[in-house]
């Protein structure tokens, strides 16, 4: 029954009789779907997904996590709130919440005076499991044996607190956008004294569905989905995953068994093996959706158990939900706010379009990933060699008898040894278990049959699993840009690399957000199992994001990387430089280059260079920026080789300077038949003493004189020569310059004497002899009468 009192027959008959003679499409028209398993309505709004996202964007959920914190209270080893310390556990961990939300002794609120104001107790126990001791690792990324190890420990604290409390809820968040405040792999278990709200619906729901129909609703639901085939995500063979009909969250799913099961204690080991294998599937399908580590609120329900256990759950199966909440992208989630909040639940995407999103979606990747890394069985499957089995240094390792059927007993011995490891009535059938194998376990192991008969030999090898490998990218042009990769660390296996790309868009884009226009695509490795793959055709102006995942028989580990090609452009060095001499000119080079080969012969971004040169004996560059494809060096150091190189850069600034070209070398022209020296200094010169023109006044005074020219300094590649520092200091003054800058003090300093000279003989002979007769009156006398001069008579000054 609906809320208003209504059954879904009767919305259904009332929706016809008001149905238009438009055809109703689910991925067009609004409408109303009803959840049978929590008496619930949600209001579909498909064509809502068109509308532009102008709303809260979440940061980058890609953030690099240590391996180990030793200040992360989860970790191995670390220190908790309480002052307890962490064991070094390898596997699993479960312990008590330190901040319970439950305690099994808290007071009885006692009884209500008023029937509006009611309140009852509430006891219970809450706990917390890490599920590795890892914390750059969530469920996906661990391999099927360590997920079947968090299995049977959900299965057993549900057995041990079953046992007090009528509800057991095992739940995750995993993710800061759930609420998630470590990012630590764990999940908490909260045992309480009452039913919650959720709990009871769906047991009420269940149970009148099983008196109605006679048989479980789960069940006949998951037969349906089965016929239908219009939302399931995966299959195995004891577990299904679908998107349920009534689903409210964006990619919301649900887990169900094939058989009748009531709780989790109950599942067979088939079924636990088989239920690690679906889990990491479907996460692995989340996280390749928007290639980012999905977050999500998953949790398992089961029958009531407790006080109650001995009662009627028939009507019960078991089951989980996931409920994540991005919506468009990575960055785009789902609020539950307004009208869900107030009214009822509303979502946009039908269900029927997220199952299509998440069945075709990397499809290739998930299929290929889950065909490499560990199987579901106990005993890894082969990966690589026939006969050999891989696992890990310091845990335990099951190897299996190839060529016995499962369950037969069988002896096992070291190869070339006699010594019996185990026997056939070890219980263990066709399984040899080695507890916390190390480098001395490594080799060959055979098996016999109880006639003695060889039933097959077993190679082990160690390892550890994969890391998140380093990747980083880089355009030549662009059009095209390549990716490359390395490990992070040395797993000591054969490890492969499955890479892909797809466009980012931009959020509120009209359309269906999974297009083939976005991708994801192969990169394809270049050549064929090398460390590095090529995408073409890319869009200058779009970003991609680039998924390189580390693959080995332990399991997978992706590196996501967001990329724009105007951020990683990055040229080639420029090609074909050379450096030729300017005859007339001892102090000019001219060097000139061309684009690389691999930049558009036709491009519609133009390249930008600078230049750097030096003279080879001394290490200080000097640089300059040219206008086009080459350059006149005017202050090389006459008579010197020089050594000069070139890089290139996007004209706009986009990305980075590309690498130096390599040098080229060139020496000043100073050959034959050329006059190094002015006219006038040749005048200067005559008047000289005698004996030949020096070409350059040395440092220190010692002679030197300038080596020959070799003919071989011009070409673009001569003989290289010492690279270590001259001891005398750098003078780019020409040796000419230096002469006749002291010819030109010597002239400016004989015109010195010469003007002396000629003052001296004009003051000599205009100076007044006082001996020889009356000196002649100053030039200032004939301005002053005698006569007014106070206290003086008339007569003459002299």
């Amino acid at each position: 029954m609906s809320r208003s009192g209504v059954g879904p027959e009767q919305h259904r008959q009332g929706s016809e009789a008001d149905a238009t003679a438009t055809p109703f499409q689910a991925r067009e028209h609004q409408h109303i779907r009803y959840n049978p398993l929590q008496d619930e309505w949600v209001l579909v709004s498909a064509h809502r997904m068109k509308r532009p996202w102008q709303g809260q964007v979440e940061p980058s959920l890609l953030k690099t996590v240590p391996r180990h914190d030793p200040h992360n209270p989860l970790c191995p080893g670390a220190t908790r709130a309480n002052g307890e310390v962490n064991p070094h556990y390898d596997s699993t961990f479960l312990f008590d919440n330190d901040f319970p939300a439950l305690q099994p002794d808290a007071p009885n609120p006692g009884p209500s005076d008023h029937p509006l104001f009611q309140a009852e107790a509430a006891r219970g126990v809450c706990k917390v499991l890490c599920f590795h001791p890892w914390s750059d690792v969530t469920l996906p990324l661990m391999s099927v044996p360590e997920i079947r190890a968090v299995v049977d420990v959900w299965a057993s604290v549900t057995e041990d607190l079953g046992g007090q409390y009528p509800w057991v809820q095992i739940f995750e968040n995993k993710g800061a956008m759930m609420g998630c405040s470590n990012p630590h792999p764990h999940c908490q278990v909260w045992a309480s004294s009452f039913l919650p709200d959720i709990a009871q619906r769906e047991e009420r729901c269940q149970r009148a569905y099983q008196s109605q129909h006679g048989e479980p609703l789960l069940m006949e639901y998951g037969r349906q989905e089965l016929l239908r085939k219009e939302r399931l995500v995966l299959t195995s063979e004891h577990w299904l995953v679908l998107v349920p009909f009534w689903a409210v969250w964006p990619f919301q799913t649900l887990l169900l068994p094939r058989r009748h099961v009531r709780r989790l204690p109950e599942l067979t080991p088939a079924e636990r093996d088989d239920l690690a294998f679906i889990m990491k599937k479907l996460l692995t399908k989340y996280d390749n959706l928007f290639e980012t580590s999905f977050p999500y609120t998953m949790g398992w329900h089961g029958a009531p158990m407790g006080s109650e256990a001995g009662a009627n759950w028939d009507h019960w199966q078991l089951h989980a939900h996931y409920y994540p909440p991005l919506l468009r992208s990575s960055t785009v989630r789902k609020f539950m706010v307004g009208y869900e909040m107030l009214a009822q639940a509303q979502r946009d995407l039908t269900p029927e379009q997220m199952s299509s999103s998440c069945t075709g979606l990397s499809r290739v990747l998930v299929a290929v990933a889950t065909a490499l890394v560990s199987a579901a069985s106990s005993c890894p499957q082969a990966w690589g060699p026939p006969g050999v089995q891989y696992g890990q240094s310091g845990r335990s390792m099951t190897l299996c008898c190839p060529g016995v059927t499962a369950g037969v007993p069988v002896s096992w011995f070291r190869d070339g040894e006699t010594r019996l490891l185990q026997g056939p009535d070890s219980g263990l059938g066709h399984e040899l278990v080695l507890a916390l194998a190390d480098s001395t376990d490594e080799g060959t192991y055979i098996c016999r049959t109880l006639d003695g008969a060889l039933g097959g030999m077993v190679t082990l090898q160690l390892g550890y699993p994969p890391a998140r490998p380093v990747v980083s990218c880089r355009a030549a042009d662009y059009e095209n840009f390549s990716c490359t990769w390395s490990p992070s660390q040395v797993s000591g296996l054969p490890t492969r690399y499955l890479t892909s790309y797809r466009k980012k868009t931009v959020p509120g884009a009209d359309g269906q957000r999974v297009s083939p226009s976005t991708g994801p695509w192969p990169c394809p490795q270049d050549p064929p199992g090398a460390t590095r793959c090529v995408v073409h055709g890319a869009e200058f102006w779009s970003q991609y994001r680039i998924n390189v995942t580390e693959v080995n028989p332990l399991g997978a580990s992706t590196r996501l990387l967001d990329v724009s090609l105007q951020s990683i452009l990055r040229p080639d060095p420029p090609q074909g430089l050379r450096v030729e001499s300017v005859p007339g000119y001892p102090r000019r080079l001219r060097a000139s280059w061309m684009y690389p080969a691999s930049w558009p012969r036709q491009p519609h971004f133009l390249l930008k260079f600078r230049l750097q040169y030096r003279p080879v004996q001394h290490p200080a560059w000097s640089m300059v920026e040219p206008a086009g494809l080459e350059e006149v060096i005017t202050d090389a150091v006459a008579g010197l080789p020089h050594a000069v190189r070139v890089s290139a850069r996007d004209f706009l600034d986009a990305g980075t300077w590309s690498a130096w070209s390599p040098e080229a070398w060139g020496t000043p022209s100073t050959g034959p038949g050329l006059c190094p020296y002015p006219a006038w200094i040749i005048l200067v010169r005559s008047c000289l003493p005698s004996g030949p023109l020096p070409k350059e006044i040395p440092a220190g005074g010692k002679p030197y004189t300038q080596p020959k020219e070799n003919p071989q300094m011009d070409s673009p590649a001569p003989p290289r020569p010492s690279l270590l520092p001259d001891p005398r200091p750098l003078d780019h003054r020409d040796p000419l310059e230096q002469m006749a800058v002291l010819a030109s003090l010597g002239i400016f300093s004989c015109l010195g004497l010469a003007a002396g000279a000629l003052a001296l003989g004009l003051w000599l002979r205009l100076k007044p002899d006082g001996k020889d007769g009356p000196q002649k009156p100053g030039f200032l006398a004939p301005m002053i009468p005698v006569d007014k001069l106070p206290g003086e008579t008339k007569k003459s000054v002299c």
